[in-house]
């Protein structure tokens, strides 16, 4: 799978489900992958894990995310993700999050870089498509061990290494350090680099693959209420597709929700109050519009709201 040149939607918890990723397809993203899913999960219990697997062919090429810790794990799930048609395979080989990490999953993996190189192996004999990895820099500062885990993947067939330049300690705070993704693309000249982190505004994916010859770039919070950010040029910084309207941006937002209501009715509406809060920045009139969305409970208050605002 081609990889190169591509903007591409991080793996978001909670947030990256199938009507945001197609709305970021449509918006201009070459590639989406899957909130995380348990690898553990996935084979304890599939139909539990289903609702995060839950894909639109529209939005091929698409990615499937696992976490685990157990290579064998990890390679039966990733064996399922195939079946199930998914693109590709993605390792989490980086969330910070204390809940992933203290089942030595996600960013925890970064202590044992062997340990993730028979992951991807794992992943890669049992899935027969392409695997790829997503990690940080390390644990802690000083301890940062990227280049050695980005070896163990490659060595073991993964078909791309995405650096979020940050180390799990580090949670989001500080700024990532494009230096190191630098690093890793000059270590692995020949193979697929993917950049992340603190890639907000347009312009930034260009100077991003300007500065440290990466290639490709994925956008994750800064996606949050922001679709449109992957209508930039990849090249030249510039949009490669007309700002949109007010009154576009209204329609998007208004199907948005009207796509998630269809799919989990008043409760999808409830979980779109945080996509309004994001919809919202830097519009007029928008802290008292949040301060109101803990009244939007239904389909017609989720429009009235959108319309009154927007």
């Amino acid at each position: 799978m081609d990889f190169c040149g591509k903007l591409i939607l991080a793996p978001l918890a909670g947030i990256t489900d199938t009507t945001f990723r197609r709305l970021c397809r449509e918006c201009g993203a070459g590639v989406v992958v899957t909130e995380m899913v348990s690898a553990k999960g996935l084979l304890m219990q599939p139909a539990r894990s289903m609702r995060y697997l839950e894909f639109d062919p529209a939005e091929r090429p698409i990615g499937a995310q696992l976490f685990g810790a157990v290579p064998e794990e990890i390679g039966e799930a990733a064996a399922a993700i195939a079946e199930l048609g998914f693109d590709f395979v993605d390792i989490n080989m980086g969330c910070p999050v204390r809940k992933v990490t203290g089942g030595g999953s996600g960013a925890a993996l970064l202590s044992d870089s062997s340990l993730c190189g028979r992951i991807v192996s794992e992943a890669v004999r049992q899935s027969r498509i392409p695997v790829t990895a997503k990690i940080r820099s390390g644990f802690a500062k000083g301890s940062e061990c990227f280049l050695e885990v980005a070896e163990e993947a490659f060595s073991a067939g993964a078909a791309a290494v995405t650096l979020h330049p940050r180390t799990r300690n580090q949670m989001f705070s500080g700024d990532a350090d494009w230096s190191q993704i630098a690093r890793l693309k000059a270590a692995f000249p020949d193979r697929v680099v993917i950049g992340n982190g603190d890639v907000r505004r347009p312009g930034d994916a260009a100077r991003m693959v300007a500065e440290t010859g990466c290639d490709a770039v994925m956008i994750g919070r800064a996606a949050l209420g922001n679709p449109w950010i992957f209508g930039e040029d990849f090249g030249t910084g510039h949009p490669a597709f007309p700002t949109p309207s007010p009154e576009s941006r209204r329609a998007l937002i208004l199907r948005h929700g009207a796509e998630v209501f269809a799919r989990h009715g008043a409760i999808g509406i409830v979980e779109m109050r945080k996509h309004l809060a994001w919809y919202s920045r830097g519009i007029p009139g928008a802290a008292s519009f949040r301060a109101e969305l803990v009244r939007v409970a239904s389909f017609e208050a989720f429009r009235d709201a959108v319309e009154r605002l927007f």
